[in-house]
């Protein structure tokens, strides 16, 4: 996922800590989305993790399972929705696979058939429109 400018495979090195909260991460990022030609940050959309490359993991917070989503500007063109992927069908899931490290952002994750790769998430665009 993490493509050019970023050569490496994101792992969650960074959190978001002191001086950073998950709120005031949301703010930043919707406020900086409106002013944007191509608006890219959805509504109830919850930073959660920073993967570092601009990247983000994201809680739906609107959806009755917690989904978890993928932020990658790399993927952006000049649809802000290009950027959204779904990561986990629910928090608990995400957080299963993230302890056990067998999502697709492990570095052997090549080598393996049943690691999941994010896919797009169909109510991007809608979301950010909200």
């Amino acid at each position: 996922m993490c493509a050019s400018p970023c050569p490496h495979r994101p792992q969650p090195s960074r959190h978001v800590g002191p001086g950073r909260t998950a709120l005031s991460e949301y703010q930043s990022e919707r406020s900086a989305s409106a002013e944007d030609e191509a608006p890219y940050w959805p509504a109830g959309v919850l930073p959660i993790l920073d993967w570092g490359c601009a990247m983000y993991a994201a809680v739906d917070c609107l959806s009755e399972t917690a989904t978890v989503l993928l932020f990658d500007p790399n993927a952006m063109t000049d649809d802000g929705a290009a950027a959204w992927f779904v990561d986990a069908g629910s928090l608990a899931e995400w957080l299963e696979t993230w302890l056990a490290g067998t999502g697709w952002y492990r570095e052997d994750a090549d080598e393996h058939e049943d690691v999941a790769e994010p896919t797009p998430w169909e109510m991007a665009a809608s979301r950010i429109a909200a």
